[in-house]
């Protein structure tokens, strides 16, 4: 049932487009549950630092608004610009540090490892990126990523609050069961159930985003449904982790 999701029309010019007509409509559902799971999150610290959060379009900003300061990972100079925007308007009068080179990919691949000076005393938010790493990269380096990724990642989220929204799986039909809302990480099998309810199919097509090679195990789950589009939908799992407060 899964696959690689190498065809995920999910960045550029395309996807910002798309967005901003799809966000206000079809997918306000799949908003207000982020945002639901974002207000259940008390990380204890007074900066957020935002990985990989394109423009923003599914990002409820007002959800962060206990948050005093905010420190942005951002490369893509037109998201850069969409979500200054939509920041300075939802988050009025916040300091914003934006960090606009490649400071997580290259530098893990090089073996450098990820930007810990840059995080001092943050929270930290994956907005929608670890299940887009594998696709990011070149053929033949995840592997090695991964190996670079564990060692310096792993034990910073040991003591610092991190959450995570990320695709699991992806696909051209919408799951079939009910989602859990609060749970343990699903196993593949567990995903697959979800999707084995409609008779009229005998296989449906999976993409593994492979996003559980990337992070810990965290202590909440929930999952959530976003229709990309009309023939796109996503499984997303929004994850917490870190220091137990």
């Amino acid at each position: 049932m899964f696959s690689a999701a190498w065809n995920n029309p999910s960045g550029g010019l395309r996807y910002h487009l798309r967005a901003l007509w799809r966000r206000t409509r079809d997918w306000q559902a799949y908003r207000a549950g982020l945002a639901t799971w974002l207000a259940s999150w008390r990380p204890g610290r007074s900066t957020l630092a935002i990985v990989g959060p394109s423009a923003g379009h599914c990002l409820p900003l007002e959800a962060l608004a206990p948050f005093e300061r905010f420190v942005v990972f951002e490369i893509d100079p037109l998201a850069r610009h969409i979500l200054k925007r939509r920041m300075q308007a939802a988050l009025p009068g916040r300091p914003i540090v934006w960090i606009e080179e490649d400071a997580w990919l290259r530098p893990v691949n090089e073996g450098e490892g990820i930007p810990a000076s840059m995080l001092d005393g943050c929270a930290l938010l994956f907005s929608n990126i670890i299940g887009q790493v594998p696709y990011m990269l070149e053929p033949g380096q995840y592997t090695g990523f991964v190996r670079e990724w564990h060692a310096s990642l792993f034990p910073f989220l040991e003591h610092t609050p991190w959450a995570s929204f990320h695709d699991r799986v992806s696909g051209d039909v919408p799951p079939y069961a009910a989602l859990p809302a609060h749970a343990k990480r699903l196993s593949d099998a567990e995903i697959s159930a979800l999707y084995e309810g409609d008779p009229t199919r005998t296989r449906i097509e999976l993409n593994d985003h492979r996003s559980q090679e990337l992070l810990p195990e965290g202590y909440s789950y929930r999952y959530l449904h976003w229709p990309l589009t009309p023939r796109m939908h996503h499984l997303i799992e929004c994850v917490l982790g870190g220091p137990h407060l």
